[in-house]
């Protein structure tokens, strides 16, 4: 789970310099003495490395990451890193001096900085490297983006799973998929030779410019395209909002188009209908989930009417993604109630968000699908939706990961994500490590839908339920507790459809619904 993108600073001199633009860009000098032939003369070296990327960073893990960490202790730990670029090389804290030794021979000393000094340790940083450059032939042809790497890698194993550093082009595909991008709107394969568009967003330039599922594209601006790869297309077809960009398309007919790429938010929501249901599905939690997912309820409305018996809201497989958007989501459903809380060491991390809207089905029956992979986001949506038995869960165990990231956006470019709170579920319980319990477990053997039903109508969920109420409130301190929290319904893969049959039939019938929807396996308050 992340919350928005926020930029830090590390000092008010660098204010202004951080709000001048989204992607920043500044080389700095290395201002340590060290040994001869040190920093002093690693300016001109250095300089596609750049001490803010280190500063910024050191600074944001000291200030916002869930536990305290030292930044003295953050830089030792970075420098270690460059042993993965070099396995002689090491660093030694010997005094007030850090020796930096490459295959038992020392080749640099410098003066340690203070302990919260981050300015000063990413100068360090930079020395160092610059020196190490100067002896190692395996350091000396490593890209920057590789060193970057290196050194923010070493520090993050040391906090916990979800914490990571993504390299500038890493990081622009995850805020396109995020955020969104400039685009045409249209999905290509390449292969064989050849270019194929397999999917238009309707609303977006493509669409309005006659392009058709099928059709081939034969030229970008001009140049040929050939058979790819199709990562180097699609970054030819992106470009800035408001930008032109002329298309070669055919062959029946072929024709030169002149598109402008505007925003494009990749669709998280799909939609099947059935005859009195609808089965709603969504992939991640992007900047536009939650639009996207009024247009299907307005669609599920349009198609459905008044004969709509209930909706599953299908979450399998969701790895998670904005914490609003979560929000959100879950507020299109409640209109009333907490939904979320977030609770961490910063104190802008102590958040509630509560809901205040109307339900968009108008308390119609809600099921919703999770597995061992929904994480984050979606163990948001389905613990408020859960605890507020305003849904029936169905399916297993969700994966547990009941934190918040932070996303910073380096002066590289790049973005630092570190963990910053935990999420608590309505009930009060926390969903990490702990999941969200499906009420109905569908995946613990059998593959009769109707058995389940059958469980549910005999009243065979109260005792398990019973169970998962007393293991969850000792969870947090009992590993014994915890572990058979989470063995009440693992994760095993089964036919999908089964989750959705059980579903049906839940939504279908009022009395079975109602009766699962009063054994939810919420926490005491």
């Amino acid at each position: 789970m992340r919350s928005r993108i926020r930029r830090w600073t590390v000092g008010p001199a660098r204010t202004a310099w951080l709000r001048a633009a989204a992607a920043l860009v500044v080389l700095l000098a290395a201002g340590c003495s060290g040994s001869a032939g040190g920093p002093s003369a690693a300016a001109a070296v250095v300089a596609p490395l750049e001490a803010e990327v280190f500063s910024i960073g050191y600074s944001r893990i000291a200030d916002i990451y869930l536990d305290p960490v030292a930044i003295d202790e953050i830089g030792l730990r970075a420098l270690g890193g460059l042993r993965a670029l070099d396995a002689g090389l090491s660093v030694d804290r010997v005094g007030r001096e850090l020796h930096l030794v490459l295959d038992g021979r020392r080749i640099g000393m410098f003066p340690i900085p203070g302990a919260d000094d981050a300015t000063g340790w990413a100068d360090l940083t930079i020395a160092a490297i610059d020196r190490a450059r100067r002896f190692s032939g395996q350091l000396r042809g490593a890209a920057p983006d590789r060193i970057y790497q290196a050194v923010f890698d070493a520090v993050l194993a040391h906090l916990d799973a979800y914490s990571r550093y993504s390299g500038p082009k890493r990081a622009s595909s995850e805020r396109a998929e995020r955020d969104g991008f400039g685009g045409i709107g249209a999905a290509i394969d390449c292969g064989g030779g050849a270019c194929e568009i397999r999917a238009i967003d309707p609303d977006a330039p493509a669409a309005a410019a006659g392009i058709r599922v099928g059709d081939r594209v034969y030229e970008i601006d001009g140049a040929p395209v050939g058979g790819g790869p199709t990562d180097d297309i699609v970054a030819r077809l992106r470009g800035p909002v408001g930008t032109r960009v002329r298309l070669t398309v055919g062959p029946r007919p072929m024709r030169e188009l002149v598109l402008r790429r505007d925003r494009v938010i990749p669709n998280t929501v799909s939609l099947v209908l059935g005859s009195h249901t609808a089965v709603i599905r969504i992939t991640r939690f992007n900047a536009a989930t939650t639009s996207n997912l009024r247009t299907a309820l307005a669609e599920v409305r349009r198609r459905i009417g008044s004969t709509l018996a209930g909706l599953i809201l299908d979450l399998r497989g969701n790895p998670g993604g904005l914490l609003d958007q979560a929000v959100e989501v879950a507020d299109l459903f409640l209109r009333r109630g907490r939904i979320v809380s977030t609770a961490g060491r910063h104190p802008d991390s102590w958040q509630r968000f509560d809901a205040d809207g109307d339900d968009l089905v108008d308390g119609l029956p809600m099921v919703v699908l999770l597995d061992g992979r929904s994480a984050s986001a979606s163990e948001i949506v389905a613990a408020a939706l859960q605890d507020s038995r305003r849904a029936v869960v169905v399916g297993a165990s969700s994966f547990g990961k009941g934190s918040v990231q932070t996303v910073t956006r380096l002066p590289n470019d790049a973005e630092l994500f570190l963990t910053w709170s935990r999420l608590y579920a309505p009930s009060g319980y926390t969903l990490h490590r702990q999941g969200v319990q499906p009420t109905i477990c569908t995946s613990k053997g059998g593959d009769d839908p109707d058995s389940f039903v059958r469980a549910v109508a005999a009243g065979g969920l109260t005792a398990a339920t019973a169970s998962l109420r007393r293991w969850r409130t000792l969870a947090p301190d009992d590993e014994q507790a915890l572990a058979r929290l989470r063995a009440a319904c693992p994760w095993k893969a089964h036919a999908p459809e089964l989750d959705v049959a059980v579903a049906e039939r839940l939504v279908r019938d009022r009395r079975l619904y109602f009766s699962a929807i009063n054994t939810t396996a919420v926490a005491e308050r």
